[in-house]
């Protein structure tokens, strides 16, 4: 009697990972791979998903019930190649038993390196420095007025969001002798993290008028859901120092852009700096691309090496933990 055989469980996979994610599913399972780099569109990914066991994907792509109904039955697990999930429909998940598996925290301290670049950036002008050097306007060499930035030592730092990523934010604020203000959601904390390093003098948890009023370098930490939607508004941002500068390494919907263009056109704030924007890619006639107290960059919290190869490897291993039915090893969203 002939073996009855079994077809491979298949998985969408939306973008490309690296190797060391993709070899971890490459044989045991049927692959169907966007491999041109773009995102995909609503229409080719509502073709692309009909009847997958498993869906990993990026924040680009919105996993609503639509698609739930379009993967059908068999669809076990939504694995995000990233930390936050709030572009998938959870509740939906929940109803038809999906799991919905995320990278955790692996990006916090490279996500936090690059917070703390972005700060020194704006604060020192120091992509300002890099424009004069190169367009040749550097004429007389050393000079008292050039370039006058201001200073991070000593200075009073803001962290809206004293999760994994703000504490990691505080930690290299402490190597800079900052004063430390906070705000948090959830509970307190009083340890930074796994560290188990105790909580400063220096830090002070207080409310989200005081972050503004008194902060000179405002870092937004928190993840994005409907209570930190806009956030930070026109009312938070007219409150602002006018020599302080407002970095945000979260996401782009919790600043209200509309309302900090309008802060950084009338001179209310001395700057802003930003890794992510309410819509992305930002568009080329944006009010901001023009602004000089302005630092853009593309989106790129986690973009390393060692930090994007490890969030591949999770995303891949949630799958399939869940599809073999270990899902203990998962990273899911409880």
């Amino acid at each position: 009697m002939a073996k009855k055989l079994f077809s491979k469980p298949t998985i969408l996979i939306t973008r490309p990972i690296s190797d060391s994610g993709l070899n971890l599913i490459r044989h045991n399972y049927k692959l169907i791979l966007n491999t041109t780099g773009r995102p995909l569109d609503r229409i080719a990914l509502k073709r692309k998903v009909r009847n997958v066991d498993a869906i990993l994907c990026f924040l680009n792509d919105k996993i609503d019930k639509e698609i739930m109904d379009l993967a059908g039955p068999n669809l076990k697990i939504i694995s995000t190649f990233s930390t936050g999930y709030e572009h998938i429909d959870i509740l939906e998940a929940k109803k038809r038993d999906i799991k919905v598996g995320y990278t955790g925290s692996i990006l916090t301290e490279t996500t936090a390196d690059l917070g703390f670049g972005l700060l020194l950036s704006i604060g020192r002008r120091i992509i300002e420095g890099d424009k004069l050097v190169r367009n040749g306007k550097w004429k007389y060499g050393w000079s008292p007025d050039l370039m006058i930035g201001t200073d991070i030592h000593g200075k009073t730092i803001g962290i809206i969001g004293m999760g994994k990523i703000g504490s990691a934010i505080a930690k290299r604020a402490l190597g800079f002798d900052m004063n430390i203000l906070y705000t948090s959601r959830g509970s307190i904390p009083n340890l930074l993290d796994n560290k188990k390093i105790p909580l400063s003098e220096t830090m002070k948890y207080v409310d989200l008028n005081r972050i503004a009023k008194e902060s000179d370098y405002v870092v937004v930490c928190c993840s994005l859901n409907k209570d930190s939607y806009h956030l930070i508004n026109r009312r938070f941002i007219f409150q602002m120092k006018k020599s302080a500068f407002l970095i945000n390494i979260a996401r782009g919907k919790i600043i209200n852009q509309k309302d900090l263009i309008s802060a950084l056109t009338e001179k209310r704030i001395a700057g802003a700096a930003l890794d992510v924007y309410e819509d992305e890619p930002i568009q080329n006639n944006d009010p901001l691309i023009k602004m000089k107290n302005v630092v853009l960059l593309p989106h790129i919290g986690s973009a390393t090496v060692d930090t994007r190869n490890r969030m591949a490897e999770i995303a891949a291993s949630n799958i399939i933990n869940v599809l073999e039915g270990k899902y203990r090893k998962a990273v899911l969203v409880e």
